[in-house]
């Protein structure tokens, strides 16, 4: 049943960013020839005006299939006779529905469960012992680590300060026990000790909900926070393969395997934290579409630009090979990510 649930909400970020362009298509008077949920094969079509709504067999995508966008047709209704300008907000319209999305799910977030606020030392209120963060991406040494996990014991021990945790962990503290759902988890911290306290950020927090004010101007901010880190994770990633160094030390590339277990994992830590989880995804996605990649959202905008500068579209055979060659790269990168995934739980 979470596999289903996991499928369904990428299903539903796919098509609220296809929507996006959708929208914006018949705003400025694109004929829209089908808008699609999944990839074909078609199981079920039914047409409405112009355009035919389809549901597909593979329900890890989505489409919208636009007149005169991969055959460029000076028409009436064609994608390609309209200004730079339309064309552009057309494109960036999906972009910005992941991130509108994820702000709006950050916010319930907020509002329904809370967000985790830190407790000062010595405070009258009570709050949770948490991993908050990474501090790098150097924590490849905890594999069954996971950030903002609720630590409840050391050594057996309950423990209710960040601060008495951190100093039985100097201590030579040897586990630590933490709390997922119902169950409770020892973690092994042998010979590790100094490693943890190096890699980790461990606070006193307590979850404190927002008004729906509040909640509503931290959510836009959230989708900011993510997405500079994803960029800034990219970043580092370009750097090390261009420079030959390879990835940084602790960082891994994780395909749908990979995002599937972490969304596990959140499940398991309940609604809440699925719900934020999936709004990371967005914000991931958003920013990942709108890299200049050919057969990317990010890729079309690079296009329109050169158009722009050059006062002409690129050949439009040169364009098609262009994202046909790297959607075949792209596929391929997600099958090689993909079995490592695999090899990775395997062992």
């Amino acid at each position: 049943m979470n596999i289903v649930i996991i499928i369904l909400s990428l299903v539903l970020l796919i098509t609220l960013h296809e929507l996006g362009h959708f929208i914006f298509a018949r705003r400025y008077g694109v004929k829209v020839e089908e808008f699609g949920i999944g990839i074909p094969p078609r199981v079920l079509g039914k047409k409405l005006g112009e355009t035919i709504y389809s549901l597909n067999l593979i329900p890890l995508g989505g489409f919208v299939r636009m007149k005169g966008e991969e055959e460029r047709s000076g028409e009436k209704g064609s994608f390609s006779e309209k200004p730079i300008w339309q064309r552009a907000i057309i494109i960036v319209a999906g972009v910005v529905s992941f991130w509108v999305l994820a702000a709006l799910i950050f916010s319930l977030v907020f509002f329904s469960w809370g967000k985790a606020a830190l407790v000062e030392e010595g405070s009258s209120k009570e709050g949770t012992v948490l991993i908050v963060a990474a501090k790098s991406f150097d924590v490849e040494s905890f594999d069954d680590m996971r950030v903002e996990e609720e630590v409840v014991e050391v050594d057996g021990e309950k423990v209710v300060q960040g601060s008495i945790l951190k100093e039985r962990i100097k201590e030579g503290a040897e586990t630590i026990t933490v709390k997922r759902g119902e169950k409770k988890e020892v973690i092994s911290l042998d010979g590790k000790q100094e490693k943890f306290l190096e890699s980790f950020f461990v606070g006193n927090y307590r979850m404190e909900r927002m008004s729906l004010f509040a909640s509503l101007v931290e959510g836009p901010k959230e989708t900011f926070r993510v997405s500079a880190f994803q960029v800034k994770g990219l970043g580092l990633l370009a750097q090390g393969v261009f420079s030959g160094e390879g990835l940084p030390e602790g960082m891994e590339v994780g395909g749908p395997v990979m995002i599937g277990s972490m969304a596990l994992d959140a499940m398991d830590r309940g609604v809440g934290d699925y719900l934020y989880f999936v709004a990371v995804i967005a914000s991931v996605l958003a920013v990942i579409n709108i890299l200049p990649i050919p057969a990317l959202d990010g890729g079309r905008l690079f296009f329109l630009l050169i158009e722009k500068l050059k006062g002409a579209p690129i050949p439009q055979k040169v364009e098609q090979g262009l994202n046909a060659a790297f959607f075949l790269l792209l596929i391929s990168f997600m099958i090689y990510i993909t079995y490592g995934d695999i090899v990775g739980l395997i062992n």
